[in-house]
This record gives structure tokens, sequence and C-alpha cells, in this order.
């Protein structure tokens, strides 16, 4: 088991790669906006100085393309991730300098509609440095105080009274795109945190997703003159709520399988025992197991044991036909199935077919003590759900089926009837298919 210092480790490299992995991103931005300064002063008494300040930031560009590149295609064993990290800082530091000593020149040479356009460009950085350098802070930083402050500062002691008032708009600007940086932040470091603790809880991952979202809503900007600055929010925007929603998905998905998981078997039990409860209609639920699984993987080899329960995975999901039906891993070799408004022989009769499914996918199994190929037990039961009655009851009463079943030799659909079922005993009416 990993020691938390190691743990610690392991996430802070992570956060390292995700940001490497979005700098290409990040500095092509920043270099697609460097060709858009240079073509509109182009023609203009600031020729020269930009054409200098373009040539120097193109050749930043370069070094910093090739140094990314080989960090990201080293392998991991081989990253240096300090190195990289300490690198992209200074190399974002020295980015921001240049952007906001070619804003001053701007600034001091034309007049404020004249300006208007590096400040525009300015803020689109600062937007893409948000979705791209947000998840680590010290990225985000690192160009946004070098090309923002000394910006801010002309603004404000230049006799100019608009420049005045462009440099509170930008203050303000900076101020929300920093906000949100933080939430992208912990959104993010929340996320990368439930791969390798599962300390943060989905409900939370949803939430700051929507708080991400609501800040977004409140940047109510006079944007009317700023149109290229709005567009790069929403697109950045859009990528930040993606990026959330795959985060989400992910979180919820079993790592092997790519069925739902154990917790998302949870909450859509719940969810589904409620909705039924309060309908007044059966909601079932078949567990599953794979026989003689141990068997299998000390025999075949966990790769194919893997391969096994992928294949059985995708069959079940694919069972689990109508919208409201989940098939899910529920832990190891086993699954669980929850069909809502579904009574009991129904039920049986969907767990039937998978069991016969599951024979014609020929599994080689020649150490099973049953067949010489991968078979299935299952347990079914149905419940109307009673007011306060928790759902637990529902997922005791198939495990005690699928109990039955394995008990009584296996390859086979168990089910307890409900109005025959006793909870003390545990005995009631048995319904089997083999």
């Amino acid at each position: 088991m990993r020691s938390r210092k190691q743990i610690d480790l392991r996430l802070y490299q992570h956060k390292i790669n995700a940001l490497m992995n979005m700098a290409p991103v990040a500095i092509s931005a920043g270099a697609t906006g460097a060709l858009l300064l240079f073509i509109i002063y182009w023609q203009t008494p600031a020729r020269s100085v930009v054409s200098i300040w373009f040539a120097f930031y193109l050749a930043i560009y370069i070094v910093r393309s090739t140094l990314i590149w080989r960090f990201n295609k080293a392998q991991e064993v081989k990253k240096k991730h300090q190195l990289g990290l300490r690198l992209h800082i200074a190399f974002s530091v020295l980015a921001g300098a240049l952007w906001s000593g070619i804003s001053i020149y701007i600034l001091t040479l034309f007049s404020s509609y004249e300006t208007l356009y590096v400040l525009l460009i300015l803020g689109g950085l600062v937007a893409g440095a948000l979705a791209t350098n947000a998840i680590l802070i010290s990225a985000y930083f690192a160009f946004v105080l070098p090309a923002t402050i000394p910006v801010i500062y002309l603004l404000m002691v230049h006799e100019n009274a608009q420049l005045g008032s462009f440099a509170f708009m930008l203050s303000i600007y900076v101020a929300f795109i920093t906000i949100g940086a933080y939430r992208l932040n912990k959104l993010v470091s929340d996320s990368i945190s439930y791969h390798f603790d599962n300390l943060k809880l989905l409900e939370e991952l949803e939430q700051e997703k929507n708080q991400v979202a609501k800040l977004y809503g409140n940047l109510e900007f006079d944007l009317a003159r700023r149109q290229m600055a709005e567009e790069q929010l929403k697109i950045e925007k859009e990528k930040a709520e993606e990026l959330a929603e795959s985060l989400i998905a992910i979180s919820t998905l079993d790592g092997l399988t790519g069925i739902p998981n154990r917790r998302h078997f949870d909450s859509t039990l719940a969810k589904e025992w409620n909705r039924a409860s309060r309908s007044q209609t059966p909601i079932s639920l078949i567990m599953c197991d794979i026989d003689y699984f141990k068997d299998y993987n000390d025999h075949y080899g966990h790769q194919n044991g893997d391969n096994c329960l992928i294949q059985v995975a995708n069959l079940l999901h694919e069972h689990a036909r109508r919208d409201d039906d989940m098939a899910a891993r529920y832990g190891g070799e086993e699954f669980a199935i929850i069909l809502p408004a579904t009574n009991l022989e129904s039920a049986i009769e969907i767990a039937e077919q998978m069991r016969q499914a599951i024979l014609e996918l020929s599994i080689r199994h020649r150490f099973s003590e049953i067949d010489n190929i991968v078979t299935m037990s299952f347990g079914v039961a149905t419940i109307v759900p009673q007011q306060e009655q928790p759902s637990r009851v529902l997922v005791a009463r198939a495990d005690k089926s699928l109990y039955r079943a394995k008990h009584n030799g296996r390859n086979r659909v168990t089910a307890l009837s409900l109005e025959m079922y006793d909870d003390d005993l545990g005995q009631g009416n048995e319904i089997t298919k083999t």
C-alpha cells in the first residue's frame, strides 16, 4: 500500500503531466495572438518594434514547443517533472513580460481607441490561461501577473481618463478570471484525487462544476466592442464544461469494463427505489457472478481474466435494453442489473436470456467443475417498495437468491418470490431455471 506521501507525489506529477499536455494549446494561442497583433500594427509607426518583438516571440515559441514535445514524449519513469514545471513557469513569466512590454509600448504610442486591439488580445490570452494553466495555480499566475499588472498600472496613472476606465475594467476582468482559475483548479484537483484516493464524492464534483458555470454566467461586462475577447471566453467556458463532464463520466464508470461502477449503481438504485415507492410499481434486481472465476484467473492469467470480465460486462450491458435499465459491475466478478417497472417473471426471463447468451460466448474454461466453458449464476428479486423500506432489502434478497443458485449447482437462474419470503428463516418459494 502506498504511503500518503507517495500518493501526494503521484498526484502532483499527474497534475504536471496534465499541465504539459495542455501546454501546446496555450503557447499556440499565444503565438496566434502575437501574429494577430503583428498584422494589426504592421502598417503603423510601431512597425519596426512590433516586427522585432514578433520575431523574438516566435523564437521563444519554437524553443518552448520543442521542450514540451520532448517532455510529453518521454516515458513516465524518465520524465523530469520538477525541471519541466520550472521551465514551463519560467517561459510563462517571459511570455507574460513580453506581452506587457509590447502592450505598454503601444499604449504610450497610440490613442485610446487604437490601443483597444492589444487589450482585447491580452484579455483573450488571460482567458486562455484559465483553461490551460489553472490546473496549477502557480503556472496560471506565472503568465497572468507579469502580463497584466504593469499594463493595469500604466493605465491607472495615464493622464487619459478613458485609459483609466480601461484599467478599471481590465482589473475587474482579471479578478473574475482569477476567481474562475481557483474554482477550476479545485475542480480538476478534486477529480484527479478521486482516481487515487476516492476522497472526493461525485456530488462535490457536480457542485464545483455548477459553481464554475455560474461564475461564467455572472461575468456581465460591456463587451459590445470586444467581440474577439467574448468569443474566446465562450470557447474556453465550453472547454471547461466538457472537461468537467468528462471527469464526471469517468468517475461513474468502472475502469476495466467501462460499464457503471458500484458508486453509480448505489445512486441509481436509490433513485429508482424512490420512484418505485412513489408510484407503487415493482422494481427488480439481478445479481450474478462468474462461476469458478478464481480458478479461471489462476490458470489462464489475470490478462485473460480481465478480457473475460470485459466480454461479460458488454453482454450484460447489451441485455439491459431499456433507457432506465442499468447493468453495473458490483465488485470483482460480480455484476448487478437494475430493472425498474419489471415484475418477477419478466426479470427471470431477462436473467435466463443473459445466462444463455453467456453460454453462447463459449469462453473456454476447462478448470470449471460444471462445464468446459465460462458460465454464470443469477439471483433475482422483485419488490414493490413500501414506505420507509430501505433499498438494501432488495439487494439482500437478490444476493440470497444468487447464493441459492450457487449452492444448488451454479449455471442457473434462481428467484425467491416476495410473497412467500421469510427474512428470518431465509426460505421461500424457489423458482429456478437451468
